[in-house]
């Protein structure tokens, strides 16, 4: 039997759910990943609190669609749609980043942070973005990976919303 621990994934979600809201790990709902998956202990470090004081100071702003390219290996490739470069992403995920290293998160693939972080959106059957598509950033989506000790479904844990959407 596989053995899951708990993990989360901070995300901008690009259809509406709701929170509590659950779906089946090879189900994902369009998503931008703002950071990838990691661990750590929400309770004991008031992170909860100072991520929706970091976010509640945040307006909201516009990315745009760029390019397809695949990630991934040569034997399970994924396409996705990258996005240019926004300087207001790059500084929300550097600001996010910061406050979970200060927390003790541990990243899975540390290598897709900071300077290794690409913004896209994963190429599905039924859904995509198109280059030149606009997106508006406006919240920010907590996934828990692992609920109810399942780590077969995914759970959107906690939805914060910037101070102007």
């Amino acid at each position: 039997m596989q053995k899951f621990t708990q993990k989360w994934t901070i995300m901008v979600l690009l259809e509406q759910m709701d929170e509590g809201a659950e779906f089946f790990w090879k189900n994902w709902p369009q998503h931008i990943t703002l950071v990838d998956t990691f661990a750590v202990n929400w309770e004991n470090s008031n992170l909860l609190e100072k991520l929706e004081t970091l976010i509640a100071k945040q307006k909201s702003f516009e990315i745009v669609a760029a390019n397809d390219v695949y990630f991934g290996s040569i034997e399970e490739p994924v396409q996705v749609t990258l996005f240019k470069r926004n300087e207001k992403l790059q500084s929300l995920h550097n600001d996010v980043i910061e406050l979970l290293k200060k927390a003790g998160a541990v990243f899975n693939n540390p290598q897709y942070i900071g300077e290794g972080f690409v913004a896209h959106s994963t190429i599905q059957k039924d859904k995509r973005l198109d280059t030149g598509d606009v997106v508006t950033v406006k919240k920010l989506d907590i996934v828990d990976m692992f609920p109810n000790s399942d780590g077969l479904q995914r759970k959107i844990y906690k939805i914060i919303r910037f101070a102007e959407e």
